[in-house]
């Protein structure tokens, strides 16, 4: 069974200190900006609706892929800034704990859906959605068990791999509407 273990490769994860402050400090421009990210989150369900209405694009569409990227650009940041911090583990779990809070956010969802479960009527490109995010996440883990140092373009195995099937998931569901 694999399990971690010290190498003559392995990197401490240690916040580089000069990034250090106060602990007040952190915890009031953590809340304000938490507050900014989900007004920005309500304008942007807003306009992301009005794009679907306008175009003619399909909610799925518009919320699989412009919704989400605009959505996940502050995991995206807050991971680079970790990795630039050499917190590397903070990093990782920013990425996984973000997929563990998305499902938290179906199930509140689900709670206040007032048609019975949120789940039975949801579209079947949901569930394609929710599939290719398992095997993402499943191809992410292997990354993490099979390690190594270089592989495809100057990444690991596992990152060109979620970049082909993110990609041939968003042609099917752009070719199917």
């Amino acid at each position: 069974m694999w399990f971690p273990r010290l190498t003559s490769e392995t990197v401490p994860d240690t916040p580089s200190p000069q990034h250090r402050g106060s602990l007040a400090k952190a915890w009031i421009s953590f809340i304000a900006l938490a507050t900014v990210t989900g007004i920005a989150g309500w304008i942007l369900m807003e306009a992301a609706k009005g794009i679907a209405d306008e175009t003619g694009l399909s909610d799925t569409l518009v919320g699989g892929l412009l919704t989400a990227l605009a959505t996940s650009t502050p995991e995206l940041v807050t991971t680079i800034a970790a990795i630039r911090y050499g917190a590397l583990t903070l990093a990782v779990s920013n990425i996984f704990g973000t997929n563990c809070f998305n499902m938290l956010v179906v199930a509140a969802a689900d709670l206040g859906y007032p048609h019975g479960s949120i789940y039975h009527d949801m579209a079947p490109v949901q569930m394609t959605w929710g599939l290719i995010s398992i095997l993402m996440t499943a191809i992410l883990l292997l990354g993490l068990v099979r390690r190594e140092t270089y592989g495809i373009g100057r990444i690991g195995f596992e990152s060109a791999l979620i970049l082909t099937v993110y990609a041939v998931a968003l042609a099917i569901i752009v070719a199917h509407g």
